[in-house]
């Protein structure tokens, strides 16, 4: 009877648990495979193969395997970091050290260097030198106690960031906490072994930030809440260093800047902070990637000496631009009224653009002349006491001097030349720095047009011998003239007036120097030469030269005026005065930061607003189309026929002649569907054309890989580091290391990486400065179009990112960017047009935020006429993350000219999209779309090996057919159980009968 009884209960238990096998791989089946492409990616699985001969190579790698080029790579991030970092301070000659020194490192950061922020671009630093390591690498004995002291202090005090999903959340400030080791821990061993190591006292002070989250001006966990402000722990340190040095225990005392995110330092000058700290030199060294941190013992030993120029201004106070005044998110004060959240459908949020083009150096330089000049309404503005470093200024362990600049008007662009020599005793690299100040004119006060008192608008840098002189000849396009009259011509002019142009160490001086030209003295940070400056005079307003674009021939005009407030509806009650140099004390906002943020510009959603946030927007010229295009045509052409064919070119196959529209016929609306809908990190093959599946990754400091299946790349350094090389160069050799990545990637090559990032520091505090150059669009563009030359040059198409105005990362999910026309178009557009027009880089990804309360990446203005119409970009356009939000709508996205969806599940855009198949509308803007993936994917890497004679075959993956022969075993053995479970049922009642 027990043997019955047990045998009864194992099959029942049996039985459950095959038939809960069976339910869950019945119902995870049918979802696993709704995700197939990303589990694809993780396991490393292709869904497609390749039939048939091998076809030619398009692009090959510069190096035979991986391992060559890594070695390669890593020397380049070293030279990028030895060409990059700034140094700021260096009195009486402290720098360079002695060959040998003994040094003693301070700080937490020390042991825990940045080398790179968090988020898409973070980096696996697990197996990258630490910075004991690397200056040991180079000759310094480095304290022993004193580092071991750090690291095991480093597992209770170490940075803190917030925690929390990247998307659709907003963080605790006071998560954010530097955690520097307090003055309490240290012991008498550690302050002894000090002065056996005292050559150097080397403080590393870092801050970090990263993708999701902006860094708290206010609130944060340490120091008052201004997180990028000295802690009481840190400056308490650089007091006890002081007492060390004056009892002779310190010899100097050296600051290393190791951040993105420009430090506010007011510690560095006694007369701004009340206290002599006795810091001899502080360096900015950005973050440093998987080997920069190998040349930063050089960089202080003068093995490199130093060259960079900085890409930001650094201010004793971060909290006196007028950009920061309306820079964290904020709430619409009607948002619980209007049924405005969050959560669910992002559309609470604002930020305005208060400042216009008063950007970083923009503003601070600007506001400095007119106080310089008495300009009326300048008001209370003491730039001394204001910036302590500013853009593009650094300094070398040699010293130049500057003669004989001059101008040659060459038509449509200046030729600058000036000679510059080395009066030092050792070989230096200097970078020649061109700006120029538009003439701000009556027209433009009455028409709100401003001016910024210098903008860079060339450079170039060249290797000097000590000693000799080298003659530099730099090119300035006429078009760096124009600025966008959004109200009066509604395009681009040129204003009648003088044009100053002048060269120096970092804006400053040259602003100086202009100054002196125009006859100032008096009121000066410094005296202005004016020998190094030149003058141009334009004897009439020109509105119609850049009124077209040279690129396309369209006509530029207005498009942005739904992202004004002044002008996206008729509603004055939410109208902004914006910033302006004709009146600085009248238009200067002003935020809270009394405990909590409070934003200058407090709003209500009218009701234009809040419909257009409703969503979604689609009364766009492409939804007036009635005519069904072809689909579906039965056909024998593909893809590797028309590699290297132009957009609007054709081929010739069996005496007939062929464009890309008739391969595109071949393509059904299900498909086009598919490979709109279905492009996380990918875009789906086409085998009925030929068209390969292909593999995006993340990489503004290369490529990650943690999602692809693929392997890690070099780490390259911090974009703004890159940016601050001023070498085009280099950063052209930085984008060829990148492709050379791509294509020697484990596995499959990579043929699209999402990068370079091309936003703007508007503010030090935005998350992700690291993956982006610069608070100057120039600078910005300029790095970034050679960056994307080197890059393509490898078949490797960009996705410049993130399109557009995506400068902030705290609830950047559907976040209304307010701005006026002038400022987008010269600031943040700026430095996308640059790689667009100059280096033809292929692709964007589009942002998260809206433009007014239009979403960026479902903007016809923005992608259909500025985008392609005015610059030209053939290539496609890629959402960023857009599983969660369906604000991101794929109808609007198509018919305003995106093209593609990061997304990896299987249904929730290209099932939608799949019933407008009868709307002629969608299906044709779905069928452009289509055609600008399969023309940018033609022309890359991923025809590599693919000849016309191929044939692309999809794949069943492993795991897939793991999934149903798993249905049919567990279904069997679940029957099997039941029927014996019956069995034994029946069985026990008989024999108890």
């Amino acid at each position: 009877m027990k043997k019955k009884t047990k045998g009864k209960s194992l099959w029942a238990a049996l039985s459950v648990v095959f038939v809960i096998l069976f339910a869950v791989t019945m119902i995870g089946g049918p979802i696993a495979n709704n995700y197939s492409q990303i589990i694809n990616m993780v396991l490393g699985v292709e869904s497609t193969k390749t039939v048939g001969g091998e076809g030619a190579i398009q692009f090959e790698a510069d190096y035979a395997d991986a391992a060559s080029q890594a070695a390669a790579a890593q020397e380049l991030c070293r030279t990028v970091e030895a060409n990059g970092a700034v140094l700021l301070l260096n009195r009486d000659g402290a720098l360079p050290l002695a060959a040998g020194s003994k040094v003693s490192l301070f700080g937490n950061t020390a042991v825990n260097f940045i080398y790179s922020g968090s988020g898409s671009g973070a980096m696996d630093a697990s197996k990258m030198k630490d910075f004991k390591q690397a200056l040991e690498q180079d000759g310094y004995a480095v304290n022993e106690t004193l580092w071991n002291f750090y690291v095991e202090q480093g597992k209770t005090y170490h940075r803190e960031g917030a925690s929390g999903s990247l998307n659709n959340n907003i963080v605790n400030n006071a998560d954010f906490k530097v955690n520097e080791v307090p003055q309490s821990q240290f012991t008498d061993q550690e302050w002894a072994s000090v002065k056996d190591y005292g050559d150097a006292a080397i403080v590393v002070i870092g801050r970090v930030g990263g993708e999701g989250s902006d860094l708290p001006a206010v609130g944060a966990g340490d120091n008052g809440g201004n997180f990028l402000a000295l802690t009481d722990e840190e400056t308490a340190l650089l007091a006890k260093l002081a007492q060390l040095k004056a009892s002779g225990d310190i010899q100097k005392i050296v600051v290393l800047l190791n951040t993105s995110n420009a430090i506010q330092v007011d510690f560095l000058n006694p007369a701004i902070c009340g206290t002599d700290y006795g810091i001899d030199a502080c360096m900015w060294v950005g973050e440093v990637g998987q080997t920069g941190i190998e040349a930063i013992g050089g960089l202080l030993n003068g093995t490199y000496n130093p060259s960079g120029k900085l890409v930001d201004t650094y201010c004793y106070d971060n909290l006196s631009s007028p950009a920061i005044q309306n820079f964290y998110v904020t709430s619409y004060t009607n948002a619980a009224e209007k049924n405005l959240a969050f959560k669910g459908t992002c559309n609470e949020y604002y930020t305005v653009y208060q400042e216009g083009i008063y950007v970083g150096y923009r503003y601070y330089e600007t506001r400095y002349e007119d106080v310089v000049m008495g300009t009326p309404n300048a008001g209370s503005y003491d730039y001394s006491k204001t910036v302590a470093f500013p853009f593009g200024y650094g300094l070398s362990y040699t010293t130049f001097e500057y003669s004989n600049f001059q101008m040659a008007d060459n038509g449509d662009h200046f030729t600058f030349t000036v000679d510059v020599k080395n009066t030092g005793s050792v070989d230096g690299q200097e970078v020649v720095e061109i700006y120029m100040q538009s003439p701000y004119t009556d027209y433009d006060r009455e028409n709100g047009i401003e001016k910024a008192a210098a903008e860079l608008v060339g450079f170039d840098k060249q290797n000097i011998p000590a000693g000799q002189t080298v003659s530099y000849s730099i090119d300035v396009s006429k078009e760096e003239m124009r600025a966008y009259d959004a109200q009066g011509s509604g395009t681009y002019i040129v204003d009648a007036g003088d044009y100053y142009f002048a060269c120096g160490n970092g804006v400053h001086e040259a602003l100086n120097n202009i100054l002196a030209a125009k006859g100032y003295s008096s009121g000066m940070t410094a005296e202005g030469d004016a020998g190094l400056t030149a003058v141009y005079t334009q004897a009439q307003l020109d509105n119609t030269t850049y009124a077209t674009s040279a690129v396309t021939g369209a006509a530029i005009e207005n498009q942005l005026a739904h992202g004004d407030l002044n002008k996206v509806d008729e509603d004055p009650s939410n109208d902004i005065t914006y910033v302006s140099r004709s009146d600085w004390a009248g238009t200067m906002p002003v935020a809270s930061f009394n405990g909590t943020y409070a934003a200058a510009v407090q709003m209500a959603a009218n009701d234009v607003i809040a419909a257009g946030l409703a969503g979604p927007i689609t009364d766009f010229p492409s939804a007036q189309v009635t005519t069904m295009p072809q689909l579906g045509k039965e056909g024998e052409l593909n893809l590797a026929q028309f590699v290297g064919i132009p957009w609007d070119g054709s081929l010739e196959v069996g005496g007939n002649t062929y464009t890309w529209d008739d391969l595109v016929d071949q393509v059904s609306f299900g498909q086009m569907a598919k490979l709109v809908g279905q492009a996380y990190h990918s875009t789906v093959p086409l085998s009925n054309i030929g068209k390969p599946a292909t593999k995006d990754e993340n990489g503004p400091q290369g490529i990650t890989a943690t999602l692809t299946g693929g392997s890690s790349s070099t780490s390259y350094t911090s974009e703004d580091l890159l940016a601050a090389t001023y070498d085009v160069e280099l950063a052209e050799a930085v984008g060829r290391s990148m492709g050379n990545d791509c294509l020697l990637a484990n596995g499959k090559a990579y043929s699209g990486i999402y990068g370079p990032g091309v936003n703007i520091h508007r503010t030090p505090y935005s998350g992700r400065n690291f993956e982006y150059y610069s608070e100057d669009p120039f600078i910005s563009g300029k790095i970034c179009a050679a960056e994307t030359t080197g890059i393509q040059s490898k078949g490797v198409y960009v996705y410049l990112k993130h399109f557009a105005m995506n400068d902030h990362e705290s609830g950047r999910d559907g976040i209304c960017v307010w701005s006026n026309e002038q400022a987008a178009r010269e600031i943040y557009l700026q430095a996308f047009e640059y790689p667009i027009v100059e280096a033809n880089a292929w692709c964007v990804m589009t942002s998260f935020n809206r433009i007014g309360y239009t979403w960026a990446g479902g903007d016809y203005n923005l992608l259909t006429n500025i985008m392609r119409g005015e610059w030209g970009m053939q290539g496609f356009a890629v959402t960023d993350y857009s599983n969660s939000n369906a604000y991101m709508d794929v109808v609007q996205g198509v018919l305003a000219g995106g093209d593609a969806w990061d997304c990896n599940d299987a249904t929730k855009w290209t099932d939608p999209l799949r019933t407008y198949n009868n709307d002629p509308a969608v299906v044709t803007a779905v069928r452009a779309a289509a055609k600008r993936i399969i023309y940018t994917v033609g022309n890359s890497n991923a025809m590599n090996g693919v000849s016309a004679d191929n044939e692309i075959v999809e794949v069943r993956a492993w795991w897939q057919t793991a999934i149903v022969v798993l249905d049919v075993v567990f279904g069997l053995l679940a029957a099997l159980s039941i029927f014996m479970l019956v069995k034994c049922i029946r069985k026990s009642k008989a024999t108890q009968e």
